[in-house]
């Protein structure tokens, strides 16, 4: 597609975060069967399989391929004394002595019910994502008040990273796209350097679906009865056939996704609902006027990849019609300060933490995620928040080391 409309150069492909085995081949005998999968010990003694091009990346890796936080971090830490509590649900945090309490639900599924709780501890980091992060500390100054002097920033310069994705069809042109094969997202055209030129600032990447039907049958009916060898599993499944066999369930899909770097004047706030005006719901005003050419130039970007392909984009009314968009990576809301000597133009920018990741005004309470990220980046975060959250952990080390 790059070739096709003189982008090339622009072309790569991206380095990823997923275990691969040169042995694995599209042409073994039911090559997506977890049984494919190489399994051994990773660097910290958790079993990786190696990638079976199943298409689940989205939903979560059966052969753990992917080098998720659990498999490396998390793995690391718990070998190191640090106890993970799953089913916790953060509500209040408030001052406690030189340190503070955090007042917990705890998820109890089997009774179907919530016990609190609470924890101290001097030293409080919190990793709860853009949104997570942003709305415990919401609550903390605006309804509950135990954090009241939190910065009049929070909330503020939010971004959705200019993510969008646009499905073109393929029926026609004889191409099988094969979305639902492979690591979801594998390669991308950069224009990123648009800046350059008085333009946009964006990435074009392959997109993916994951096999959420044959998913769920296999899951609920077995492997053998997906395959519908037996009479049982033929006439249980003979309406789904088109669906479950061993090619993709949307083969003539092409799924163009782009990040993009838009004007990240997002606010999020506590609103108050309509109908129960004492309960207070995480809210969010977005203005797409600062952003929108940047997502009709993706859009046109992506049809034009299209056309050059033989597909026929559909652009989501969601956007054509509302305008509104959806992201899978939120930016912001603790942003980090940038002082006048560091903004650019000299007009500083105040944020809720310092380039440390510090809340600004409170001693030993941290902000270590894509909440503190000041602006769009353009492309997946991931290894963007990773590189800063390393950084920061390290100045908090050094930071302990002295008391």
């Amino acid at each position: 597609a790059a070739d096709a409309i003189g982008a090339g150069h622009r072309f790569r492909k991206f380095h990823l975060a997923v275990r691969f085995n040169e042995d694995w081949s599209y042409h073994l005998e039911d090559p997506f069967s977890p049984m494919q999968a190489k399994f051994e010990d990773n660097g910290f003694g958790r079993r990786q399989g190696t990638c079976i091009h199943c298409g689940m990346c989205d939903m979560g890796c059966p052969v753990h391929a992917k080098n998720t936080l659990d498999l490396n971090y998390l793995a690391y830490a718990e070998d190191h004394g640090v106890e993970v509590r799953p089913l916790h649900l953060v509500r209040v945090i408030e001052p406690h002595q030189d340190g503070y309490r955090l007042h917990y639900d705890r998820v109890e599924p089997d009774e179907r019910r919530l016990v609190r709780g609470s924890v101290t501890a001097r030293r409080l980091v919190l990793s709860a994502g853009s949104i997570g992060s942003t709305e415990l500390l919401l609550r903390c100054r605006d309804e509950y008040r135990t954090l009241p002097n939190l910065p009049r920033a929070l909330g503020e310069r939010w971004s959705a990273n200019g993510d969008f994705l646009t499905p073109a069809f393929y029926n026609h042109s004889g191409r099988v796209i094969s979305p639902t094969h492979g690591p979801t997202i594998t390669c991308g055209i950069n224009y990123l350097d648009g800046e350059k030129y008085g333009q946009e600032r964006y990435h074009i990447e392959d997109g993916g679906f994951p096999p959420l039907i044959r998913a769920y049958l296999e899951r609920r009916l077995g492997p053998k009865a997906v395959k519908a060898k037996s009479w049982r599993g033929k006439l249980l499944l003979a309406e789904l056939r088109r669906y479950i066999d061993s090619d993709d369930e949307v083969r003539h899909v092409m799924p163009w996704f782009a990040n993009g770097v838009d004007a990240a004047d997002g606010r999020m706030y506590l609103g108050r609902e309509l109908l129960r005006p004492w309960k207070r719901k995480l809210r969010m005003h977005w203005d797409v006027a600062k952003s929108k050419k940047l997502i009709d130039t993706i859009v046109a970007k992506q049809v034009q990849l299209s056309k050059a392909t033989g597909g026929r984009a559909w652009v989501p009314p969601t956007w054509k019609y509302l305008h509104d968009l959806i992201t899978p990576h939120p930016l912001g809301g603790c942003n980090m300060d940038v002082p006048a000597q560091n903004a650019p133009g000299g007009v500083p920018r105040p944020g809720v933490v310092d380039h440390r990741g510090k809340v600004l005004g409170h001693e030993h309470l941290y902000v270590f995620d894509g909440a503190i990220i000041p602006e769009a980046i353009g492309i997946n975060p991931s290894r963007t928040i990773s590189a800063v959250t390393e950084r920061n952990v390290g100045l908090l080390l050094e930071e302990m080391a002295k008391d």
